[in-house]
């Protein structure tokens, strides 16, 4: 049986409503040419009965602690069998389409990481869409779960640093561009994200540290001018 194109990864724990959503958009995939890999953090909600009851449409899961969930991903990238590995976490749902045409764009850029945009809701209720050039990785991430990296890239240089709690995605992603790996993006929204997650439930400031050591690190940081500081505190501000 030929190795298939595409790893998807879901990493989860003690979160089995969604996940059950997530696999669910899995299964609702146009395209099958893919592998699905669901690594949990040894929940002891019901998620195993969710993994249980969906266990023959699931190629591997794994159920162990972990130290977070970069530490949950990057045992995800290790077990993938595909050549392109794609996220999707427990909450989150991925689009039908979203595969479609992924396997020849691919094979036609197979160095390069793929990337869309995203839908973002809360509470079930649309938001807003993400989506910006990956040129910009110096100021800030594309979105994440948008994005699908050749499983070569992240063997040449490197997975999820776990020194980053919180941003090592962005860490990540800004060491590929460095490095000079292509970024070629897909016209298409690729899932819908769910803004109560709990990338979205961390402190701001600790965040804010974190992407700015990134940036020390790879020489891009740049002060914030009088403007950016203002709409930032516009911003803060609306969101209590």
């Amino acid at each position: 049986m030929s190795k298939p194109t595409i790893t998807l990864i879901t990493i989860n724990y003690n979160n089995a409503g969604g996940l059950k959503r997530t696999i669910e958009s899995v299964k609702s995939l146009k395209c099958r040419d893919f592998e699905y890999i669901v690594i949990d953090g040894a929940s002891e909600d019901g998620s195993l009965d969710v993994l249980n009851e969906n266990s023959n449409f699931i190629t591997k899961i794994i159920t162990e602690k972990d130290s977070g969930i970069y530490d949950a991903i990057n045992k995800g990238i290790k077990l993938a069998e595909g050549s392109l590995i794609g996220l999707v976490h427990s909450g989150d749902t991925i689009l039908p389409d979203a595969l479609t045409g992924l396997k020849e764009l691919h094979e036609a850029h197979p160095d390069s990481i793929l990337y869309g945009a995203l839908k973002t809701s809360r509470n079930g209720v649309f938001d807003s869409i993400w989506g910006w050039n990956a040129d910009l990785l110096p100021r800030q991430m594309i979105p994440h779960l948008a994005a699908f990296v050749p499983k070569q890239v992240y063997d040449e240089y490197g997975y999820y640093d776990l020194d980053y709690k919180i941003a090592a995605d962005y860490e990540c992603f800004l060491r590929f561009y460095k490095k000079g790996v292509n970024f070629v993006f897909i016209d298409k929204i690729i899932c819908d994200f769910d803004l109560n997650g709990i990338s979205q439930r961390t402190s701001g400031a600790e965040t804010e540290k974190e992407v700015i050591a990134i940036k020390l690190k790879y020489g891009v940081y740049k002060e914030p001018t009088k403007m950016e500081s203002v709409k930032k505190a516009v911003k803060q501000f609306l969101s209590r």
